[in-house]
């Protein structure tokens, strides 16, 4: 006889669909539930790595800037600045102050380079040169990285080209005078603390600590996400060699 319910309707039979239709519903929630995990991992490493993204462009963009492209003449003066004066110069030019200054051909070349950059940068660079003492010309020569070009970004090539003939120029100088041997530590503190190079610089900040709390959890939510995708991978990987097995 078959049973039936106290509203007369017949009882489900043991092991019919009705009761196996239980562990599918089970499954599909577990599914909604593993999916809502992997939407909130991901947006939180979405919405933290924008953050610590953004905060380190800004950091980036003022103490870490690339190096930029500087005209193909610079080469050519760099070659020509570092051999020692023998003799003086013929060629004139004006300084920053207006007066009139008689430079090598080597000088004078570098000084038509910086003057494609900057007019104000190649009158500097020409006093700078103008300058016979060692000592004397290698402080102007610092001065020139140091003060005569603007701490903005618009003046990177600038400063970069000022550097490279610079140091060049300062090559040309007697080594053993401490002036000199002091001013080429500054160039290339200077231009360390400028631009993202190989040489450590002392004065630039350590990154902000924003991108160290917004970027360190964006990370583990990642590597959280990249856990989960294996996981998944494996799991669908087993079920394949389970059918095939059959």
């Amino acid at each position: 006889m078959s049973s039936r319910e106290p509203s007369g309707e017949p009882a489900p039979a043991p092991g019919t669909g009705e009761e196996r239709a239980a562990p599918p519903a089970r499954a599909s929630a577990g599914a909604r539930a593993g999916a809502r995990w992997v939407a909130a991992l991901l947006a939180l490493a979405l919405s933290l790595g924008a953050i610590a993204g953004v905060a380190y462009q800004r950091y980036a963009a003022v103490h870490l800037r690339a190096l930029p492209r500087v005209p193909g003449c610079v080469r050519g003066a760099r070659v020509a600045l570092r051999k020692p004066v023998a003799a003086s110069g013929t060629e004139p030019r004006q300084t920053a102050s207006g007066e009139t200054v008689y430079l090598t051909a080597g000088e004078d070349r570098a000084v038509a380079c910086a003057l494609q950059l900057d007019e104000a940068l190649a009158r500097h660079l020409a006093g700078a040169l103008a300058e016979q003492a060692p000592a004397q010309r290698a402080a102007r020569l610092s001065e020139l990285v140091r003060d005569r070009v603007p701490a903005d970004p618009a003046y990177d090539r600038a400063a970069s080209a000022a550097y490279m003939m610079a140091s060049a120029a300062l090559r040309g100088l007697p080594d053993d005078v401490a002036e000199v041997r002091a001013a080429a530590e500054e160039l290339d503190r200077y231009q360390a603390c400028r631009f993202d190079t190989r040489r450590p610089c002392p004065t630039r900040p350590p990154l902000p600590a924003l991108v160290w709390l917004t970027g360190f959890p964006a990370a583990l939510s990642l590597l959280g996400l990249l856990w989960i995708g294996l996981a998944a991978s494996a799991a669908r990987y087993r079920r394949w060699t389970a059918r095939r097995s059959r």
